[in-house]
């Protein structure tokens, strides 16, 4: 590519990148797909993804470097950042977008800090997504592989499979107007497959260990406020993108299909079964992406709706720069830090009162080796009562609080336990060592 643009952008983007993703330590949510890749049996895949609600594409990517406990976290960071990666330089090279808009996509939030940093299975969703776009004019040449990659896009998560869905549409109906029985057949035949692999792998998916607020669907509050700006702010642009994009879209019925397809999925989802996080919602501006990238690929569009979506398009990617998301369970976890705590305290009792502690096990080999008690049930109020039944008198114990509730303990009856704080990690991570005082 002789795009001088690219290079300049595609440099910087690697360096800062390549930065963040080697001082990052895992979170809770990449540990456990690390954790499923490395206990993965097809006889018990139900079992390994019923508490994920993401599907078997990821998982299978990572069983080669889990099974044999391959350069944890790097092999899988490297792997994603791979996906990110290869998903832009096909942006770059296919999109119908100039080189501002390329630019100020490259360098959002959702890719310079989020997708191309945090090791989960949107990423490959992303590039599968952008191929499926970068292919879009072409569909009809090749649509038994076009159904193949709408299969395994489909297959990489819920979101993605919500575009996967939209694109499925798009295909049978122009098969079915063009008369192409044959490949129409075939086509169908792989939509049937991906609808057996949804129901296999959601039929046993267990909710009730899903966070209280994430149960609670989202609230107009979050959809009003899409920018970090003064709300007043954000609904006056809300309005001017959406009465803009509309219009534009309206020119295209199959880019208007798209956005309805997977706008309305994905809030009836939000609202209806999961609340979700920032990463999620991202994926309307991802979807976005997409519906222009569809629309510039029509001929039969005007130049005056080329440049509106381009302007339009420009101004929320620019926007994005800026919008900053920071959550310190998923950048500033200190799971490494506290697998470092654990071995030093190898021959104690340790009392996980939270999952997000599992974060940390990828980090030791063995934690067989460890005399840990995990109590997961993070819907439920911690009390004395949980942690007395399980301290062991013979040995030095240790619980593991994700925040402070020492004080929601102290209000407790102590029943002769004393807490001292013996490590706190950025105020978040709290360890207490637990003596039995007797009378």
């Amino acid at each position: 590519m002789k795009n001088k643009v690219f290079w300049i952008c595609i440099i910087f983007w690697i360096l800062i990148t390549l930065i963040r993703l080697f001082n990052h330590q895992p979170w809770l949510d990449e540990a456990n797909a690390w954790g499923i890749a490395k206990s993965f049996q097809f006889d018990n895949i139900l079992d390994l993804l019923k508490y994920e609600g993401h599907f078997f594409v990821w998982y299978v990517l990572l069983i080669p470097f889990a099974k044999f406990d391959l350069w944890y976290p790097y092999s899988m960071l490297i792997i994603n950042w791979l996906f990110c990666f290869a998903a832009l330089c096909i942006m770059w090279i296919y999109a119908p977008f100039n080189n501002w808009m390329k630019a100020f996509i490259t360098f959002s939030f959702p890719f310079l800090a989020y997708y191309s940093v945090v090791a989960r299975c949107y990423s490959i969703g992303i590039l599968l997504l952008f191929l499926l776009c970068a292919m879009y004019k072409d569909r009809l040449k090749h649509p038994v592989i076009y159904s193949i990659i709408i299969f395994f896009c489909a297959n990489t998560s819920i979101i993605a499979l919500f575009g996967a869905f939209a694109f499925g549409i798009i295909l049978l109906f122009d098969l079915l107007k063009n008369k192409r029985y044959k490949d129409l057949a075939l086509c169908l035949s792989i939509a049937g497959l991906s609808v057996i692999t949804f129901i296999i792998q959601t039929i046993k998916v267990e909710t009730t260990n899903i966070m209280p607020k994430m149960a609670e669907g989202i609230h107009l509050n979050q959809i009003l406020n899409p920018f970090l700006f003064p709300q007043t702010l954000n609904i006056t642009l809300l309005i001017g993108f959406i009465v803009g994009f509309l219009y534009c879209f309206f020119k295209d019925k199959k880019a208007l299909l798209f956005v309805f397809t997977t706008y309305l999925c994905m809030l009836y989802f939000f609202k209806f079964w999961y609340t979700g996080d920032f990463w999620h919602h991202y994926f309307f501006y991802i979807y976005l992406i997409c519906a222009c990238w569809i629309e510039l690929s029509s001929e039969n569009i005007t130049d005056n709706v080329k440049k509106i979506i381009t302007l339009l398009l420009c101004a929320v990617s620019f926007i994005y720069i800026f919008g900053k998301n920071y959550e310190p369970r998923v950048y500033n976890s200190h799971s490494k830090d506290i697998a470092e705590y654990m071995k030093s305290k190898q021959n104690a009792h340790l009392i996980i009162k939270h999952p997000f502690f599992l974060s940390a096990f990828p980090y030791i080999k063995n934690s067989k080796d460890f005399d840990i008690s995990i109590y997961q049930k993070i819907n439920e109020p911690y009390t004395i009562k949980d942690i007395k039944e399980k301290i062991k008198s013979n040995k030095t114990n240790y619980v593991f609080f994700y925040k402070d509730l020492k004080e929601n303990i102290d209000n407790q009856n102590s029943n002769n336990l004393n807490f001292t704080l013996d490590k706190n990690i950025i105020n978040i991570f709290y360890i207490y060592k637990i003596e039995i005082i007797n009378n």
